[in-house]
């Protein structure tokens, strides 16, 4: 007996011996005897499981003299997770209960772990696929917490903005029964955080186990907490390219939930936050693409929307006014375009003076429409009226267009009676200032090319020619590109602008000859090049709407491209923004058409009338191109400079090269660089020119 002693006494597992009778404990070897003390004499459910009687196991009649059976247990007194094998032995000749125990609570720890991960791993899963559906953002994001706060058994979800100086509850989810904070925690200041942002600087979350444990020392945080019945918290930090943008919460999960909120929000953080970051840009998209930068009023982005909008509503009574400031463009050549923008502002602010801002839009660079949905016709002229007088003095001259309905079935023919009302004031403005030549593009000798059959004869003659401007990466200031720009040539070699002729072959619909002749030309030249084995750079090719409003507008591209079968890096396809109906909407499909077949697609003419960057969300474009006159101002504007760097940086973080048209100062140059456009092109580097020159000069 004494072998056998020294041997159990040596093993770390647990080993005793009771009366099968009496269950009292006849022998404890000495790893027993650490976890339970001497206990010999006494009955084994007493001593080992602080019971009143046999436990169940010894009651079985499965235990044998044959061979170990077993069973798994949690001990009540250490907490600890056993393996328990016993047998019916011959213990100094009597029948006796042999138990050996093996402590099991590390492996069933991992086990549960790791059983805990993965389920964790699943729902995290299951909340990254319902946040990429295809739902509206808050519809997405009300699910997704949801979800999170019943997987969690929270009070509540709630998200926070942080901008350094003040946080705010933008999201929140309450469980039923549970009193919403949302509307009381705006704008609070940042220092009630103090303690949580060292945590949060370091991508750490934090985790407040019990409320009352921060009562002396952070007694502001505290009442914040105890206001909102909040008994624990697990907060987590919101990161943009490494900087604290704001922190996701939960308030009052189960005490053993602690840890896996806390492993939750610590894996899924960058999801959350990249989804917020997604919405924020979009929201700054709208709110930049509805609002004119310069006057205050909105834009022609808002324009279109509201009129949808109230094309529904049956209200009695519709008025619409139609305004243009005369002489904007000698305001700017004589007195510069800061006079030409504080005469679009004096226009705006006498708008708004008699008709608010409610349905005053500037839809154009001197162009204003009023609507006046439910006016009586007796307060709409009135109001007319006072227009016509306050325009009386000032120094500045609009052309006023007007219409009324009592019983409107048709706001966009109401707009176009007023329009022409306008047009027809400004053309009497005009005709008594024979030195201007505002409307110069309208005469007989630009007329004489506004037929298919006299534009192609044009062509065949080659009074159409090409021309190229050549484009340098600001970075290194080397040739990255080139613009392709259409000149004509008049009876008497004069070089005509496009400015000139363009606007008559969109009214007569023939600007889709234009486009394709340049478009096939540009692809024969880029062929030529690469055969001569040249420094080929990337050329843009402008296609108005009209042409890619076109049937066959995709065929005819595509035919033309198989002809010369050039890489498509090579072209780069430029729209204007600066569309006067719908921005770039009406020809997205087109676009991403054309994105899918391989070529890059420009905006261009971006901030000339309006911002159109929110209808972007459903097209992957490449480039987009700061109109001339937004370059000019963002040297001395401080609304476009601001404008520019924050569309600068959301086109940076969607991957979209910035390149700025018409640079003509170093200055101009300098604060380019600073907000950090790509490229740029203008009088500064060079002028466009005939395309042997471009070719001799920089390939």
């Amino acid at each position: 007996m004494v072998d056998i002693y020294n041997i159990l006494d040596s093993l770390s597992e647990l080993v005793y011996v009771s009366d099968i009778t009496t269950h009292k404990i006849i022998y404890m070897n000495t790893a027993g005897k650490k976890a339970f003390g001497d206990c010999v004499g006494k009955p084994c459910y007493e001593v080992l499981r602080n019971e009143n009687g046999v436990c169940s196991h010894c009651r079985e009649d499965n235990i044998t003299e044959k061979e170990f059976s077993a069973h798994m247990r949690i001990n009540t007194l250490t907490g600890k997770t056993y393996i328990i094998r016993n047998k019916i032995i011959q213990w100094d000749n009597k029948k006796a209960m042999l138990e050996v125990v093996f402590d099991i609570t590390e492996e069933e720890k991992r086990k549960h772990d790791l059983e805990r991960r993965l389920h964790m791993e699943h729902f995290i899963v299951s909340c990254i696929i319902e946040m990429h559906k295809n739902k509206k953002f808050e519809e997405s994001f009300k699910s997704l917490m949801n979800m999170v706060g019943n997987f969690l058994e929270a009070d509540r979800i709630y998200v926070f903005n942080y901008n350094g100086i003040t946080m705010s509850n933008t999201h929140e989810w309450c469980r039923d029964n549970v009193k919403p904070e949302k509307d009381s925690l705006q704008n609070l200041d940042v220092h009630i955080i103090d303690r949580w942002l060292p945590h949060f600087n370091e991508g750490r979350c934090v985790i407040v186990e019990d409320v009352k444990m921060i009562k002396d020392t952070s007694p502001e945080e505290y009442n914040i907490l105890k206001r909102q019945e909040i008994k624990r918290l697990v907060a987590a930090p919101l990161e943009n390219s490494g900087e604290l943008i704001g922190f996701i919460g939960i308030d009052n999960p189960p005490k053993e939930k602690l840890i896996e909120s806390e492993l939750f929000f610590t894996t899924l953080g960058y999801f959350i936050a990249s989804m917020l970051i997604k919405n924020s840009n979009e929201k700054r998209l709208i709110e930049m693409s509805y609002i004119d930068t310069l006057t205050g009023l909105y834009n022609r982005n808002k324009y279109i929307r509201d009129t949808v909008s109230m094309s529904g509503e049956q209200e009695s009574g519709f008025g619409v006014l139609y305004m243009d400031l005369n002489g904007l463009k000698e305001i700017n050549d004589t007195s510069g375009h800061d006079a030409g923008d504080r005469a679009i502002r004096e226009i705006a602010d006498i708008i708004s003076k008699v008709f608010g801002k409610k349905h005053s839009y500037r839809v154009g660079g001197d162009e204003f429409v009023v609507l006046c949905p439910g006016i009586g016709e007796k307060d709409f002229l009135s109001d007319i009226d006072e227009i016509n007088t306050c325009l009386q003095n000032t120094e500045y001259r609009a052309a006023v267009g007007y219409q009324y309905e009592k019983n409107p079935n048709d706001i966009n023919k109401l707009v176009h009676s007023a329009d022409e009302k306008m047009y027809l004031d400004k053309k009497h403005f005009y005709r008594n200032r024979k030195e201007s030549t505002r409307y110069r593009f309208r005469n007989d000798t630009f007329r004489s090319i506004s037929t298919p059959d006299l534009i192609k004869n044009l062509i065949n003659e080659e009074r159409f020619v090409i021309w190229f401007q050549p484009r340098f990466s600001v970075a290194t200031g080397e040739l990255s590109g080139s613009e392709a720009l259409i000149r004509f040539f008049d009876e008497d070699d004069i070089i005509v602008s496009p400015l000139d002729f363009l606007p008559e072959m969109e009214f007569n619909e023939t600007i889709h000859l234009i486009d394709f002749y340049v478009f096939r030309h540009v692809c024969e030249y880029i062929a030529g090049w690469l055969k001569d084995d040249k420094d080929v750079k990337p050329v843009s090719v402008n296609m108005s709407h009209q042409t890619m409003m076109k049937p066959n507008f995709i065929e005819n591209i595509m035919n033309i491209w198989y002809d010369y079968n050039i890489p498509k890096e090579f072209i780069i396809i430029e729209v204007s923004e600066e569309q006067e109906n719908g921005g770039v909407s009406n020809v997205v499909e087109v676009l991403t058409d054309l994105k899918k077949r391989g070529f890059k697609i420009a905006i261009d003419n971006f901030g000339s009338k309006y911002a159109d960057l929110y209808l972007f969300a459903d097209l992957k474009f490449d480039i987009l191109k700061l109109d001339g006159d937004m370059v000019y101002k963002i040297e001395t504007d401080k609304k476009a400079h601001i404008l520019s760097t924050s569309i600068a940086q959301i086109c940076h973080d969607e991957n979209i090269r910035i390149v700025a048209g018409g640079v003509e100062s170093e200055t101009e140059l300098d604060v380019l660089r600073s907000m950090g456009c790509d490229e740029v092109q203008g009088y500064l580097f060079d002028k466009p020119m005939s395309w042997n020159l471009f070719e001799k000069k920089y390939l």
